[in-house]
């Protein structure tokens, strides 16, 4: 039985997988996935996006990571 992981999870890895590709901040590529989510109509994975993208903001500077509990 495989389990869903959270939606704020699923998005933030792939904003990681994408910056990483990219050569992006983990931010920035959160601010163009909201961009993205919202010009579609996806509310809740825009809202989900604009959350952990302030999160990465608030965390800058620090080394923990945003999941702490994973």
């Amino acid at each position: 039985m495989t389990k869903k992981r959270p939606l704020e999870r699923v998005i933030y890895e792939e904003a990681q997988e994408l910056a990483r590709r990219r050569n992006w901040t983990v931010s920035f590529t959160l601010s163009i996935m909201w961009s993205r989510f919202k010009s579609a109509g996806n509310s809740k994975e825009a809202e989900t996006a604009f959350i952990l993208m302030q999160r990465e903001e608030e965390r800058k500077g620090q080394k923990d990571p945003i999941f702490t509990e994973w």
